[in-house]
């Protein structure tokens, strides 16, 4: 990663998003190579117990209303998946037909239809997902069904997604690939899906961390000027062929339309697959965002710091027989990628649809010995650097096999202490009481200012709104980093970044 910083990662940088379309089924096959061989688990007194798996999404329209080319042609179509709304009380069936959700004028930036174009949503699935998923679940079924303590079912099968179209549609097939032939829903409770608020939830990197929001919106690269300032020669190039100034967000367009064949959003002339300028521009692109999530690694560990943490809850539980045989999380590209840029072990390139990283839990065959886990990321164990655990056999050497309790490395395993947390989430000192954390917190401030001012809480609201305001000013003058008039943020290298100058304003 300290190479990555320095401007590494080559490996990547030269096949710039490989793999990232993710085609069915080679991908997902390739991602599921299996457990450790029976025998060789045999002769350490181990057995596998529990898995759980780390999922991005099958393959999406533009997540947002990029404005990558002028003019741009998009095409509506491709997206046949259905969200169906139904709404039931608890233990009672649904009565009547669901409504099927329909999206209209998702990119407000194209010509708009009198009556609303309808079609794909923002980010929604295409019909490729559906390929993708079901080869997904037939990797991870072939890999471990049959190695598991038991066949798993919905009932030893606990499930999470954010609360996205996304995630919870890629879930929602996962689950009925893997379980359809087992499961008789008639006269059954629904299974469940957990997820939270979307603003608050850290499996969407969305929870409240002042000190991480610019890593929070780093995956909405938008800054017009990083590439002339970075790579002048290649922006005018780009601004020749699409008339635009490129953004690194704009690897999503070419990356939609590429990995669709262009049915729904079509390229310019040159910008075609695999030419030069394409190419250059996912170089560019994945330059700049390699960069943007390695300089600052504290709010990056801050980030991901929640996620990772509930991952090791599962996987204390798992080692001890009480936790679910199989644990799902539908989750996105970025926050895997957060992940691993977190625990230091990122290879510097994006995670293509349905990526995943999956943790294996295995437990000694006797009363005596010590639970271990492996974690494998694109089909491949990964080495912890911080892994104490040593093996002796041959055999297991190089499988990437760590004691449960050398899952997290301590800059993470530390921030269990939610006062510590909270206290490097805000920027406080090593010196800031409970106290002050808890005084920071929105709502208690909201109640201190009622209790001193006497004023009712709309009043106090303002008031309150002002000083955190002056506050964010004076913090933000007397920081680390110095602010220009435009609101750039201006690094320790000197290089410009832009970044909103207030982030996660409570008011």
């Amino acid at each position: 990663l300290a190479d990555g910083r320095k401007g590494g990662f080559e490996a990547s940088l030269r096949e710039p998003y490989a793999g990232y379309c993710a085609h069915a089924p080679a991908s997902q096959q390739d991602a599921f190579p299996g457990p450790l061989p029976e025998s060789v688990l045999a002769e350490a007194g181990l057995q596998l117990a529990a898995v759980q798996v780390i999922f991005r999404h099958g393959a999406r329209d533009l997540s947002k209303d990029h404005k990558c080319f002028s003019p741009r042609a998009e095409a509506f179509g491709g997206c046949h998946l259905l969200s169906l709304v139904s709404y039931s009380a608890r233990g009672e069936s649904s009565e009547g037909a669901p409504l099927a959700k329909t999206i209209l004028d998702a990119y407000p930036t194209l010509p708009q239809h009198p009556d609303g174009q309808p079609g794909c949503g923002e980010g929604v699935l295409l019909d490729e997902a559906i390929d993708q998923t079901r080869a997904l679940a037939g990797a991870l079924q072939k890999a471990y069904f049959q190695r598991l303590p038991g066949v798993p079912d919905l009932n030893s099968t606990r499930m999470y997604s954010t609360d996205k179209e996304r995630t919870f549609g890629t879930l929602f097939m996962l689950q009925n690939f893997l379980f359809h032939e087992s499961s008789d829903h008639q006269g059954k409770p629904s299974a469940q899906a957990f997820t939270r608020p979307l603003d608050s939830d850290p499996w969407d990197l969305n929870q409240y961390c002042p000190r991480a929001g610019s890593k929070r919106h780093a995956r909405h690269y938008d800054d017009k000027d990083i590439a002339k300032l970075a790579f002048p020669e290649f922006a005018a190039r780009w601004r020749q062929a699409a008339g635009t100034d490129f953004q690194p967000a704009f690897k999503d367009c070419l990356l939609v339309a590429s990995c669709s064949r262009q049915t729904g959003l079509r390229l310019p002339a040159g910008l075609q697959p695999n030419s030069s300028l394409f190419v250059e521009a996912l170089r560019v692109s994945l330059k700049l965002f390699q960069d943007r999530y390695t300089s600052d690694l504290e709010a990056t560990r801050l980030l991901a710091a929640p996620s990772l943490l509930e991952l090791d809850d599962f996987l204390q539980l798992q080692a001890t027989g009480s936790g679910p045989m199989v644990a799902l999380w539908a989750t996105h590209d970025t926050t895997i990628m957060v992940m691993l840029v977190a625990l230091g072990i990122w290879n510097g390139q994006w995670p293509p649809y349905t990526d995943s990283l999956t943790i294996e839990v295995y437990r000694p065959r006797g009363r005596q010995g010590t639970p271990l886990f492996r974690l494998l990321h694109a089909g491949q164990p990964l080495q912890l650097p911080w892994c104490s655990t040593r093996v002796e056999l041959d055999s297991l050497a190089g499988s990437g096999l760590c004691s449960v309790g050398d899952f997290l490395p301590e800059h993470i395993a530390e921030l269990r202490d939610q006062q510590l947390l909270a206290i490097k989430c805000e920027g406080l000192g090593s010196t800031a009481t409970s106290e002050d954390v808890a005084m920071l917190h929105p709502r208690n401030c909201l109640a201190w200012l009622q209790a001193v001012s006497g004023l009712p809480p709309p009043a106090a609201g303002v008031i309150g709104c002002v000083v955190l305001v002056l506050v964010g000013f004076a913090a933000g003058a007397a920081g680390r980093r110095r602010f220009d008039a435009r609101g750039t943020s201006i690094g320790g290298d000197g290089r410009e970044i832009s970044e909103p100058l207030l982030q996660d304003s409570s008011c």
